[in-house]
Protein backbone atom coordinates (compact mmCIF):
# COMPACT_ATOMS: atom_id res chain seq x y z
CA UNK A 1 0.00 0.00 0.00
CA UNK A 2 1.03 3.41 -1.15
CA UNK A 3 0.43 6.83 1.09
CA UNK A 4 0.48 10.07 -0.96
CA UNK A 5 -0.22 13.82 0.97
CA UNK A 6 -2.52 16.32 -0.24
CA UNK A 7 -2.53 19.78 -0.40
CA UNK A 8 -6.48 21.11 -0.01
CA UNK A 9 -7.97 23.61 -2.11
CA UNK A 10 -9.48 27.12 0.29
CA UNK A 11 -12.81 28.49 -0.17
CA UNK A 12 -13.78 31.92 0.37
CA UNK A 13 -17.02 32.39 1.50
CA UNK A 14 -19.28 35.14 3.26
CA UNK A 15 -19.65 33.57 6.55
CA UNK A 16 -15.57 32.77 6.64
CA UNK A 17 -12.62 33.65 8.76
CA UNK A 18 -9.21 32.71 10.30
CA UNK A 19 -10.36 29.79 12.18
CA UNK A 20 -8.42 27.72 9.13
CA UNK A 21 -5.06 28.86 11.06
CA UNK A 22 -5.61 26.62 14.12
CA UNK A 23 -4.75 23.58 11.50
CA UNK A 24 -1.62 24.39 10.31
CA UNK A 25 -2.67 25.88 6.97
CA UNK A 26 -1.51 29.22 5.40
CA UNK A 27 -4.53 31.42 5.24
CA UNK A 28 -4.07 34.42 3.36
CA UNK A 29 -5.19 37.54 6.07
CA UNK A 30 -6.85 39.32 3.96
CA UNK A 31 -9.40 36.48 3.00
CA UNK A 32 -12.58 35.09 4.73
CA UNK A 33 -12.10 31.20 4.15
CA UNK A 34 -14.76 29.06 5.12
CA UNK A 35 -13.56 25.87 4.06
CA UNK A 36 -10.66 23.81 3.34
CA UNK A 37 -11.10 21.05 0.66
CA UNK A 38 -8.88 18.69 1.75
CA UNK A 39 -9.59 15.56 -0.50
CA UNK A 40 -11.36 17.01 -3.12
CA UNK A 41 -11.53 15.60 -7.13
CA UNK A 42 -14.23 18.01 -7.57
CA UNK A 43 -13.46 20.80 -10.57
CA UNK A 44 -14.97 23.74 -7.43
CA UNK A 45 -12.24 22.73 -5.44
CA UNK A 46 -9.60 20.38 -6.16
CA UNK A 47 -6.67 18.52 -3.85
CA UNK A 48 -3.08 18.70 -5.20
CA UNK A 49 -0.68 15.53 -4.75
CA UNK A 50 1.91 16.43 -1.94
CA UNK A 51 4.03 13.62 -1.31
CA UNK A 52 8.03 14.05 -2.34
CA UNK A 53 9.03 11.97 -5.16
CA UNK A 54 5.35 11.98 -7.04
CA UNK A 55 4.66 14.41 -9.64
CA UNK A 56 2.48 17.63 -8.75
CA UNK A 57 -0.98 16.69 -10.26
CA UNK A 58 -4.62 17.53 -9.39
CA UNK A 59 -6.06 14.48 -7.41
CA UNK A 60 -8.49 13.92 -10.64
CA UNK A 61 -5.93 13.33 -12.95
CA UNK A 62 -3.70 11.11 -10.74
CA UNK A 63 -7.61 8.54 -9.97
CA UNK A 64 -8.16 8.56 -13.81
CA UNK A 65 -4.56 7.68 -14.84
CA UNK A 66 -3.92 5.04 -11.56
CA UNK A 67 -7.42 3.63 -11.56
CA UNK A 68 -6.16 0.13 -11.22
CA UNK A 69 -4.58 1.46 -7.73
CA UNK A 70 -7.69 2.48 -6.68
CA UNK A 71 -9.21 -0.97 -7.04
CA UNK A 72 -10.33 -0.28 -10.43
CA UNK A 73 -13.37 1.60 -9.73
CA UNK A 74 -15.57 2.81 -12.14
CA UNK A 75 -17.17 6.58 -12.23
CA UNK A 76 -15.63 9.98 -11.44
CA UNK A 77 -14.11 10.10 -7.55
CA UNK A 78 -17.08 9.56 -5.35
CA UNK A 79 -16.19 11.20 -2.57
CA UNK A 80 -15.35 14.67 -0.78
CA UNK A 81 -13.44 15.68 2.50
CA UNK A 82 -13.84 19.18 3.33
CA UNK A 83 -12.95 21.31 7.20
CA UNK A 84 -15.61 23.94 7.69
CA UNK A 85 -15.25 26.65 10.33
CA UNK A 86 -18.43 28.99 10.75
CA UNK A 87 -17.63 32.57 11.73
CA UNK A 88 -21.46 33.19 11.00
CA UNK A 89 -24.98 31.24 10.40
CA UNK A 90 -24.52 29.25 6.94
CA UNK A 91 -27.29 29.56 4.75
CA UNK A 92 -30.20 27.26 5.29
CA UNK A 93 -29.65 24.88 2.67
CA UNK A 94 -31.13 21.45 1.24
CA UNK A 95 -29.29 18.76 -1.08
CA UNK A 96 -30.82 16.64 -4.55
CA UNK A 97 -30.64 12.81 -4.28
CA UNK A 98 -28.78 11.09 -7.02
CA UNK A 99 -32.13 11.12 -9.25
CA UNK A 100 -32.80 14.75 -9.13
CA UNK A 101 -29.22 15.66 -9.00
CA UNK A 102 -28.49 14.05 -12.50
CA UNK A 103 -31.97 14.82 -14.01
CA UNK A 104 -30.88 18.82 -13.12
CA UNK A 105 -27.84 19.22 -13.27
CA UNK A 106 -25.70 15.92 -14.63
CA UNK A 107 -24.38 15.65 -10.75
CA UNK A 108 -24.07 13.20 -7.85
CA UNK A 109 -26.80 14.04 -5.14
CA UNK A 110 -25.36 14.64 -2.01
CA UNK A 111 -25.51 12.86 1.47
CA UNK A 112 -23.31 14.60 3.60
CA UNK A 113 -21.96 14.07 7.39
CA UNK A 114 -20.48 16.10 10.24
CA UNK A 115 -18.03 14.95 12.49
CA UNK A 116 -18.02 18.11 15.14
CA UNK A 117 -14.29 19.17 16.10
CA UNK A 118 -15.04 22.37 18.03
CA UNK A 119 -18.27 24.04 19.29
CA UNK A 120 -19.39 26.83 21.40
CA UNK A 121 -20.90 25.96 25.01
CA UNK A 122 -24.69 24.69 24.02
CA UNK A 123 -24.10 25.15 20.81
CA UNK A 124 -27.15 24.41 17.96
CA UNK A 125 -27.15 23.36 14.50
CA UNK A 126 -30.40 24.19 12.41
CA UNK A 127 -31.52 20.16 10.98
CA UNK A 128 -34.68 19.34 9.75
CA UNK A 129 -38.20 20.91 9.74
CA UNK A 130 -41.86 20.83 11.71
CA UNK A 131 -43.46 20.84 8.53
CA UNK A 132 -45.81 17.98 8.50
CA UNK A 133 -47.44 18.28 4.55
CA UNK A 134 -45.79 19.89 1.59
CA UNK A 135 -48.36 22.74 0.98
CA UNK A 136 -47.53 23.14 4.95
CA UNK A 137 -43.98 24.01 4.22
CA UNK A 138 -44.71 25.72 1.21
CA UNK A 139 -46.76 28.15 3.19
CA UNK A 140 -44.78 28.52 5.87
CA UNK A 141 -41.88 29.14 3.30
CA UNK A 142 -44.23 31.68 1.57
CA UNK A 143 -45.21 34.04 5.25
CA UNK A 144 -41.18 33.77 6.38
CA UNK A 145 -42.30 31.56 9.31
CA UNK A 146 -38.54 30.55 9.41
CA UNK A 147 -38.56 30.23 13.17
CA UNK A 148 -41.61 28.04 13.25
CA UNK A 149 -40.34 25.91 10.81
CA UNK A 150 -36.82 24.91 11.11
CA UNK A 151 -35.88 22.49 13.60
CA UNK A 152 -32.36 23.06 15.74
CA UNK A 153 -30.64 20.41 17.74
CA UNK A 154 -27.85 20.08 20.78
CA UNK A 155 -24.36 19.27 19.93
CA UNK A 156 -21.27 19.25 21.06
CA UNK A 157 -17.38 17.71 20.50
CA UNK A 158 -16.84 14.60 19.02
CA UNK A 159 -20.84 13.73 17.45
CA UNK A 160 -21.63 12.87 14.37
CA UNK A 161 -24.57 14.21 11.83
CA UNK A 162 -25.53 12.32 9.17
CA UNK A 163 -27.58 14.89 6.33
CA UNK A 164 -29.23 12.49 3.78
CA UNK A 165 -30.32 14.19 0.95
CA UNK A 166 -33.63 16.06 1.55
CA UNK A 167 -33.01 17.08 4.72
CA UNK A 168 -33.05 20.98 5.76
CA UNK A 169 -29.57 21.70 7.52
CA UNK A 170 -27.57 25.32 8.35
CA UNK A 171 -23.84 25.16 10.53
CA UNK A 172 -24.06 27.50 13.34
CA UNK A 173 -21.21 30.29 14.46
CA UNK A 174 -18.21 29.28 16.38
CA UNK A 175 -18.42 25.34 14.92
CA UNK A 176 -16.00 23.53 13.19
CA UNK A 177 -16.76 20.45 11.38
CA UNK A 178 -15.13 17.72 8.89
CA UNK A 179 -17.37 17.27 6.91
CA UNK A 180 -17.56 13.77 4.80
CA UNK A 181 -19.84 13.61 1.65
CA UNK A 182 -20.21 12.58 -1.78
CA UNK A 183 -18.61 14.47 -4.29
CA UNK A 184 -20.97 17.06 -5.58
CA UNK A 185 -21.59 20.67 -5.39
CA UNK A 186 -25.18 21.07 -5.48
CA UNK A 187 -26.76 22.65 -2.75
CA UNK A 188 -29.91 24.39 -2.53
CA UNK A 189 -30.19 27.37 -0.74
CA UNK A 190 -33.52 27.58 1.11
CA UNK A 191 -33.13 30.70 3.46
CA UNK A 192 -30.05 33.03 3.98
CA UNK A 193 -31.14 35.50 7.01
CA UNK A 194 -31.12 38.39 4.70
CA UNK A 195 -27.90 38.78 3.98
CA UNK A 196 -26.44 41.05 1.42
CA UNK A 197 -23.33 40.00 -0.97
CA UNK A 198 -20.44 42.24 -0.85
CA UNK A 199 -22.58 44.67 -3.63
CA UNK A 200 -25.47 45.04 -0.90
CA UNK A 201 -27.65 42.98 -2.88
CA UNK A 202 -29.53 40.20 -1.00
CA UNK A 203 -27.85 36.54 -2.17
CA UNK A 204 -29.97 34.37 -4.78
CA UNK A 205 -32.10 31.74 -3.42
CA UNK A 206 -33.04 28.29 -5.09
CA UNK A 207 -36.47 28.38 -3.17
CA UNK A 208 -38.44 26.09 -6.51
CA UNK A 209 -35.79 23.62 -6.10
CA UNK A 210 -35.24 23.81 -2.32
CA UNK A 211 -39.01 22.84 -2.23
CA UNK A 212 -39.09 19.90 -4.46
CA UNK A 213 -36.30 18.14 -3.03
CA UNK A 214 -37.34 18.63 0.60
CA UNK A 215 -37.91 15.64 2.20
CA UNK A 216 -41.77 15.81 4.03
CA UNK A 217 -42.40 14.85 6.67
CA UNK A 218 -38.79 16.09 7.76
CA UNK A 219 -36.88 12.35 7.36
CA UNK A 220 -35.73 10.66 10.81
CA UNK A 221 -32.71 12.35 12.58
CA UNK A 222 -29.21 10.66 12.90
CA UNK A 223 -27.04 12.00 15.19
CA UNK A 224 -24.64 9.62 16.85
CA UNK A 225 -23.78 11.40 20.22
CA UNK A 226 -19.83 10.81 21.52
CA UNK A 227 -18.99 8.87 18.60
CA UNK A 228 -16.67 6.38 19.23
CA UNK A 229 -14.72 3.77 16.66
CA UNK A 230 -16.83 2.94 13.77
CA UNK A 231 -18.84 6.03 13.24
CA UNK A 232 -20.85 5.17 10.65
CA UNK A 233 -21.38 2.71 7.54
CA UNK A 234 -23.68 3.00 4.40
CA UNK A 235 -23.64 2.44 0.88
CA UNK A 236 -22.57 6.56 0.48
CA UNK A 237 -19.63 6.37 2.58
CA UNK A 238 -17.82 4.57 5.71
CA UNK A 239 -16.22 6.70 8.13
CA UNK A 240 -14.16 5.44 11.14
CA UNK A 241 -12.27 7.26 14.06
CA UNK A 242 -8.98 5.76 15.11
CA UNK A 243 -8.01 7.69 19.06
CA UNK A 244 -4.39 6.86 18.95
CA UNK A 245 -2.53 7.19 22.23
CA UNK A 246 0.98 5.48 21.14
CA UNK A 247 0.07 2.90 18.76
CA UNK A 248 -3.30 1.57 16.99
CA UNK A 249 -3.80 -0.95 13.91
CA UNK A 250 -7.07 -0.90 11.98
CA UNK A 251 -7.72 -3.76 10.40
CA UNK A 252 -9.45 -3.84 6.96
CA UNK A 253 -13.35 -6.33 8.24
CA UNK A 254 -14.52 -8.78 5.72
CA UNK A 255 -17.85 -6.23 5.77
CA UNK A 256 -16.13 -2.96 4.85
CA UNK A 257 -13.83 -3.88 2.09
CA UNK A 258 -12.83 -0.63 0.63
CA UNK A 259 -11.38 0.17 -2.63
CA UNK A 260 -9.18 2.78 -1.03
CA UNK A 261 -8.25 4.75 2.66
CA UNK A 262 -8.67 8.33 2.94
CA UNK A 263 -6.76 9.75 6.12
CA UNK A 264 -7.24 13.43 7.97
CA UNK A 265 -5.46 13.73 11.25
CA UNK A 266 -7.51 16.09 13.30
CA UNK A 267 -5.21 16.40 15.97
CA UNK A 268 -1.83 15.75 17.54
CA UNK A 269 0.55 14.00 14.95
CA UNK A 270 2.32 10.63 14.35
CA UNK A 271 3.06 8.11 11.31
CA UNK A 272 0.38 6.35 9.14
CA UNK A 273 1.85 3.50 7.56
CA UNK A 274 5.33 4.88 8.72
CA UNK A 275 4.35 8.13 6.44
CA UNK A 276 4.12 11.05 9.17
CA UNK A 277 1.09 13.19 9.49
CA UNK A 278 0.07 16.00 11.47
CA UNK A 279 -2.42 17.80 12.39
CA UNK A 280 -4.94 19.07 9.24
CA UNK A 281 -2.69 17.16 6.93
CA UNK A 282 -4.83 14.71 4.71
CA UNK A 283 -3.64 11.40 2.41
CA UNK A 284 -5.01 8.84 0.44
CA UNK A 285 -4.05 4.90 1.36
CA UNK A 286 -4.41 3.07 -2.35
CA UNK A 287 -2.87 0.12 -3.96
CA UNK A 288 -2.82 -3.24 -2.22
CA UNK A 289 -4.67 -2.31 0.85
CA UNK A 290 -3.75 -3.89 4.22
CA UNK A 291 -3.74 -3.45 8.04
CA UNK A 292 -2.57 0.26 8.69
CA UNK A 293 -0.65 0.86 11.59
CA UNK A 294 -0.80 4.44 12.75
CA UNK A 295 1.85 5.60 15.75
CA UNK A 296 1.80 8.78 17.48
CA UNK A 297 -0.82 10.63 19.86
CA UNK A 298 -3.01 11.93 17.52
CA UNK A 299 -6.87 11.28 16.25
CA UNK A 300 -6.76 10.64 12.89
CA UNK A 301 -10.85 10.43 10.43
CA UNK A 302 -10.35 7.24 7.99
CA UNK A 303 -12.99 7.05 5.18
CA UNK A 304 -13.78 4.82 2.39
CA UNK A 305 -16.61 3.39 0.27
CA UNK A 306 -16.82 -0.28 0.23
CA UNK A 307 -16.42 -2.64 -2.93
Amino acid sequence: MKIIKLKPYFSEKIWGGQELNNFGYQIPQDKKIGEAWIISAHPNGMSYLDSPGIPHQSLKDFFNQNRQEFGNYQGEFPLLVKIITANDFLSVQVHPDDQYAKKHHQSLGKPESWYVLAAPENAQLIYGHHAKTRPELVSMVKHNQWEKLLKKVQIEVGDFVYVDAGKIHAITPGVVVYELQRSSDITYRFYDFEREDEYGKKRSLNIKDSLQVTTVPDSKDQIIKKAEKLIWSSSAFSLYLADVEEKEVFKLSKTEQPYWLQFTVISGEGTIHQEPFKKGESGIGIGNLEDVELVGKMKVLISWIRK
